[in-house]
Formats: C-alpha cells, structure tokens, sequence
C-alpha cells in the first residue's frame, strides 16, 4: 500500500515554486467547489469524455463521477493535463454511483427529456443540497438503473430546429449555468472551506510538482 503523503507538501514546497505558478495554483483553489459534481455515464467518444472533463475543469468543479456500464473510459489528449486538477471517481455500476451520492446529500439531476423534466433554470440551488448532474450515452441516454436514484429530470431549452445537442456542448452550457447561479444565489458558501483549500494544494502538489518527494525531504532537512 503507497503512503499516504505529509498533509504539509503545499506549505514546504510552495517557497520552493514560482510566485507566478504558486499565486495562480492559490486562486484556482480559492475558486474551487464541492457543490456542484459532474457525473458522466457510459459516454462513447473519447473527445467528448474529455471536453466534459475540460468544461468541469474549467468551471471550478473539482469532482467528476464516471460511470462505466457498457463502454470503456476513455480520453483522448484533448484532456492532457486536466486530471491532474480534477478527482476522477470511476464506477462499474449505477448503484454504486448513485448511493455514494446520495451518501453525501446530492440531489442527482439527470439531463434527458422526459414527461416531468424541467427547464435547467428551474434546478434548484440549496445550500443543504448539492447538485450532481448526469449525462449519458449519445445515443442510449442514460441506463433505466438510474430511474430510481434520479430526483429530477431537465432539459436545455432550444429555439432552433434541432432536437439535441451534443452532450459536451450539453453538459459546458449547464455546467456554465449552474455554476453562475449557485455562486449568485450562495456566496462564500458555494466555494471550499479554507480546510477544503487547504487540503486540494496538498493534492496538487503531490500530483504536479516534479520529485516531490526529494524536494520536500531536502527542504525539511535543510
């Protein structure tokens, strides 16, 4: 079993680090949530894994679910670089997914028509409620095992002729969406504690500072 890293890599090795790359590894942190979690099912295309993993990225969220029933997980370089800022939790089941979600209060929010689906302004944002919102396949959709976990269904209204979207550009329009709303509607406390913050540059460093290790054995040392 690998040992678990010092919980002080970020605060020895930062001085040993750019004050450019320390500063922007600070406020990426600082900009960074819980509240809000993608979780992506069984989707085909490698590029389309790894432009949702970007747009996750990219707007702050820092954790992603991949649910893998029918199709391997696969990411093409367009998401090179990107794990390493994101945790990525992979399942082989939608049981598995969904009761650990539920586990940590998430209110599940599927992506896909349906008789009862509501317009993805109508989500609701709740301090005491986290959202994970789920996508599926490009074609399937996502699995009926997931009929009995789903809170609420919703769709991104549309005033073209097409039906659908891909489910990249589906899933950057609503994580944009909801992230701006949240952050409207919650404040300072849509974002990590300062523990949270803490605890993530830890996580960075560990996972993007080159000999890690040997650096923060020498600064101790010194």
């Amino acid at each position: 079993m690998t040992a678990k890293p010092p919980t002080d890599v970020w605060q020895t090795l930062k001085c040993d680090i750019s004050d450019a790359r320390k500063q922007k590894l600070e406020t990426a942190a600082k900009k960074r949530t819980n509240y809000i979690r993608l979780v992506v099912q069984d989707v085909h295309d490698p590029h389309n894994v790894s432009a949702c993993l970007r747009s996750a990225e990219a707007m702050g969220i820092q954790k992603v679910d991949v649910v893998t029933l029918n199709q391997p997980y696969r990411t093409s370089t367009v998401s090179r670089g990107v794990k390493n800022w994101l945790e990525i939790s992979t399942h082989s089941t939608v049981k598995g997914c969904a009761e650990q979600l539920r586990a940590e209060g998430f209110l599940i929010c599927a992506g896909m028509p349906s008789p009862d689906s509501v317009p993805l302004d109508n989500l609701p944002v709740n301090v005491d409620k986290p959202l994970a919102l789920l996508f599926g396949n490009e074609n399937a959709g996502i699995s009926a095992d997931w009929k009995e976990y789903v809170d609420l269904y919703f769709t991104i209204p549309m005033s073209g002729l097409v039906e659908s979207m891909n489910i990249s550009v589906s899933a950057a329009i609503a994580l944009h969406h909801m992230t701006h709303k949240a952050r409207t509607e919650l404040g300072v406390r849509y974002y990590l504690s300062d523990k949270q913050i803490s605890e993530l540059l830890n996580h960075w460093a560990v996972k993007t500072i080159d000999n890690w290790e040997k650096r923060y054995e020498r600064i101790k040392n010194s």
